[in-house]
Parts: structure tokens; C-alpha cells; sequence
């Protein structure tokens, strides 16, 4: 019975340890897995304000522009001079003949007018 002497059983690890080192193991990728997954959301996060204030940048611009430019088609001179190449009848308004009404007469204005 030589042959099935028994071996030397310093240098073995026992089961509780290797399930002690899987279980390290499986924490260890389910952290790193974890990891991955939170950077990549933070990253797509960070792309999309990114496009956003692009995107807010671009409509900023777009509102200076129209803004500019109803400025200068609404001004009072630049409807004048509109008029004046149309040849309209329209007749400027005298300071004078305009009459202005604050908003506690606004009512009873408007009631005696029915």
C-alpha cells in the first residue's frame, strides 16, 4: 500500500478559503462592474448638458437676432421711412391728440363705452 501513500497537507488551501477568495472575487467585479457602469452614465450625463448649452448657446443667438432685427423693422423711424417710400396716406399722430389712460379709469371707461 505504498502507492497510495498519503501526501504532504501543509501547502493545500482549504474549501472555506477558496470560498472566501470567490466571494472577494465575484465582490471585487460586481465593484469594478458597478464602477463601469455609474462612470459611463456620469459620462453620457456630461455629454448631454454638453449639447444642451449648445444648444441654449445657439437659441441665444438666434433670439439676438430676430430681436435685432424686429428691433430695427418696429422702430419708429424705420416705419416712417417705409411709409414715406409706400407713399401711404398715414399721417403721423400729433403728441397732442393722444390721450392716455391709467388703469383705475381703464374700467369705467370701458363701461360707459357699452
Amino acid at each position: 500500500m505504498k502507492r497510495f501513500k498519503q501526501r504532504f497537507t501543509g501547502h493545500q488551501i482549504s474549501v472555506s478559503m477558496i470560498m472566501w477568495l470567490i466571494a472577494f472575487a465575484a465582490l471585487t467585479c460586481g465593484a469594478g462592474i458597478t464602477y463601469a457602469v455609474l462612470k459611463n452614465d456620469q459620462i453620457q450625463v456630461a455629454r448631454d448638458i454638453k449639447q444642451m448649452n449648445e444648444e441654449i448657446a445657439s437659441c441665444e443667438l438666434t433670439k439676438e437676432y430676430y430681436r435685432s432685427k424686429t428691433s430695427s423693422l418696429t422702430s419708429r423711424w424705420a416705419i416712417r421711412d417705409r411709409l414715406a417710400q409706400d407713399k401711404s396716406n398715414l399721417q403721423p399722430i400729433e403728441p397732442s391728440a393722444v390721450e392716455y389712460i391709467s388703469s383705475e379709469n381703464a374700467s369705467r371707461i370701458a363701461a360707459a363705452g357699452h
